[in-house]
């Protein structure tokens, strides 16, 4: 897997995000995310033995989840768990309020390690966990093999992790490392700057705040194990709990004004049978409560977060897809948060999907919208979002030739100020060439995929496209099973064993290994592998989204009927997360599984089309699948502005990362002439 994640931003620093190839936060307008994560305080997750407990704040509602396992966390916006089981040593993932099993994170063959508590890290998509003395990190999607956090571990033996939203990660160091005795303490390290702040000596169970700038621990004073909280730069210690009583593993409530923990008790008639129990100390009044019901140990508090769901339409599919250009791209002069400016855009017919598909990889690359007119002339409203969105002297790019895009449309363009530069060759794919050549002389990464039909190739142009201005992965067509002279020719002279070829669906295969069969690559080895992903149109995009991005904060989804729609969906969202196709009335169980197991790192869901192309049913089982039940607030972006009641969202909060870097292996497929 690859590793594009969310770009840590209160606002999106567009231009740099697209030109490094990071997925940054949703587009469209938004207001500035803060340090916190907003959300409200949810159940109690604890162990109970082998297995793990669940139970309101006020005691009701307990249940025993049904799987064994232990030392619970919580995503940053309460959708997924991560715990440990011991009988195989995994870290393993549970999607909350359903009775199935998310990811199993395996550790790497011959490691010996022994995972303990993990912890949710940054907007949710990463793990960290202790094993072997060390902090390990590891993708919550199980997309990444789990690798040390930190450099080295002369510093020390560090176990007990505890993170947070915004990149702060609280644990124990002890000793200067696991073979050395030392006094515990408590470090945080902040992700983004990559700085280590000692917080607290003779210090244990450390618990980050959910804004990440304070930290809730233990020590022991006069015999007994108290509740301490500090700041995260090491200021401002005190004392919250005084009594008699060892107060083990505090957890801070999602609002950040209440700590839960677990104290053993010795049976009485007063206190009851001996065991553990679970209590809440409230930090602004002193009070602490006994939670009913809850016996057992190491709690964890569940945030419950309102992620974003977003629909993006118009009068048409025209409209639409102008709606998406005005939700991605500031106005020419302007700095609206969340909007990028753009550097160009590219045209393509909107009667003709053939020209289409691989629109969407050159967008990404040259930073500017996908925008569809009739082939005899320029479109009124297109010219407008020209004007609107594109500083003159910029390139638009036409894709395809004259009888695709008429010389009535380039000569428009050039008299509004803009360079028309043209695409074409005599076929579709032949024009995918020209496309290609047009993003890289380098290519990295061929996707083949039929120019026969849309789905696959447009879905291959949106991952394409994600690299941004760095881009080296390019789309081309088949005619069907066949690949014509012009697409083997430019595959011929690049090495398979540098430029990686994945092709996409069963057509592209065939037509791949007729070609080399065939002899039509004879630069090419006698041995070669090229990678494979096929399957229905929906699978495949969701085995694409599973192998060009880990981890993203965002999705888009679009009606699998509309090829404008597609197009319009991967042009507004290719440098910020896949694209998956749904049905009108009903939500594919491909698109559901991939909502629903990345759900602890995707925040937002935007849906492109009205309500004929995706239902309002859908559109809520979209939102559902993202979040805890109904927890998502919905905003509608009719011709890509939102109302004026609209409370925007805060972005997702991520890790940078160098992108992309897929993991192919589990594709490759090796073929002898």
């Amino acid at each position: 897997m690859n590793t594009l994640t969310r770009r840590r931003s209160a606002v999106l620093t567009a231009v740099a995000a697209l030109a490094a190839g990071l997925v940054a936060g949703l587009p469209g307008p938004a207001t500035a995310a803060g340090g916190s994560w907003p959300a409200v305080d949810g159940k109690l997750l604890y162990d109970s033995g082998d297995q793990m407990g669940v139970v309101n704040p006020d005691g009701s509602s307990q249940s025993l989840l049904y799987f064994t396992g232990n030392q619970g966390a919580w995503s940053a916006d309460g959708s997924q768990m991560a715990y440990v089981n011991h009988g195989d040593d995994h870290v393993l993932t549970e999607w909350a309020g359903q009775e199935e099993t998310g990811s199993d994170i395996p550790m790497p063959a011959g490691s010996g390690w022994h995972p303990a508590d993990p912890t949710y890290w940054y907007g949710g998509g990463d793990i960290v966990f202790t094993a072997a003395g060390r902090l390990r990190v590891t993708a919550a999607d199980g997309s990444r093999t789990p690798r040390s956090l930190f450099a080295t571990d002369v510093d020390g033996c560090d176990s007990k992790p505890s993170g947070a939203a915004n990149g702060m990660l609280a644990f124990v160091r002890t000793g200067t490392s696991c073979a050395t005795a030392g006094t515990p303490a408590v470090w945080v390290y902040s992700g983004r700057t990559k700085a280590f702040t000692k917080v607290a000596d003779n210090a244990k169970d450390p618990s980050i705040s959910p804004d990440g700038q304070s930290v809730a621990f233990t020590r022991s004073v006069d015999g007994h194990r108290q509740l301490f909280t500090v700041k995260a730069d090491g200021t401002g210690l005190t004392q919250v709990t005084t009594d008699a009583t060892d107060h083990n593993r505090p957890a801070w409530s999602p609002q950040g004004d209440r700590i839960a923990y677990d104290i053993y008790v010795t049976g009485s008639a007063d206190t009851g049978p001996s065991g553990p129990q679970v209590w809440i100390h409230d930090l602004g009044t002193g009070t602490e409560t006994r939670v009913p019901m809850a016996d057992g140990t190491n709690v964890a508090w569940q945030p419950i977060r309102d992620n974003g769901l977003y629909r993006i339409w118009g009068a048409d599919a025209y409209d639409t897809d102008i709606a998406a250009s005005k939700w991605t791209w500031n106005q020419v002069g302007t700095s609206t948060p969340g909007l990028m400016n753009a550097g160009s855009a590219v045209l393509i017919s909107k009667s003709d999907p053939a020209y289409a598909t691989t629109a969407t990889s050159l967008a990404g690359k040259k930073r500017g919208p996908v925008l569809m007119t009739s082939a005899t002339g320029l479109d009124s409203s297109v010219q407008t979002e020209l004007k609107r969105m594109l500083p003159k002297g910029r390139t638009v790019y036409l894709v395809g030739g004259t009888k695709v895009l008429g010389s009535a449309v380039a000569s428009k363009v050039t008299s509004l100020g803009y360079v028309a530069k043209r695409l074409s060759d005599a076929s579709r794919y032949s024009t995918s060439v020209a496309v290609a050549k047009a993003i890289t002389s380098a290519p990295k990464y061929v996707f083949l995929a039929t120019g026969t039909d849309y789905h696959n190739a447009l879905a291959a142009s949106s991952a394409a496209g994600s690299q941004g201005s760095s881009g080296s992965a390019v789309v081309l067509l088949t005619d069907g099973s066949t690949m014509t002279a012009s697409v083997y020719g430019y595959l011929d002279k690049y090495s398979p064993s540098t430029t990686r070829i994945i092709t996409v669906g069963v057509d592209a295969e065939s037509a791949l290994t007729k070609a080399y069969q065939a002899g039509k690559m004879p630069h090419w080895p006698g041995k070669y592998s090229y990678y494979r992903l096929g399957g229905s149109a929906e699978a495949t995009a969701r085995q694409l989204a599973e192998l060009w991005w880990s981890l993203p904060s965002s999705a888009a989804v679009a009606y699998r009927g509309s090829w404008r729609g597609g197009v319009a969906a991967s042009s507004a969202m290719t440098t910020f997360g896949p694209l998956l196709w749904t049905d009108a009335t009903s939500l594919p169980f491909s698109t559901k599984d991939y909502l629903e197991r990345t759900s602890a790192s995707v925040n937002h869901v935007a849906v492109f089309g009205g309500s004929t192309s995706v239902s309002a049913s859908v559109l809520a089982k979209i939102g559902s699948s993202v979040s805890v039940g109904d927890h998502y607030v919905y905003t509608p972006y009719y011709k890509g502005v939102a109302p004026q009641s609209a409370t925007a969202q805060p972005l997702a909060a991520g890790s940078d990362r160098l992108a992309p870097s897929p993991d192919l292996a589990p594709l490759r497929v090796t073929v002898t002439r």
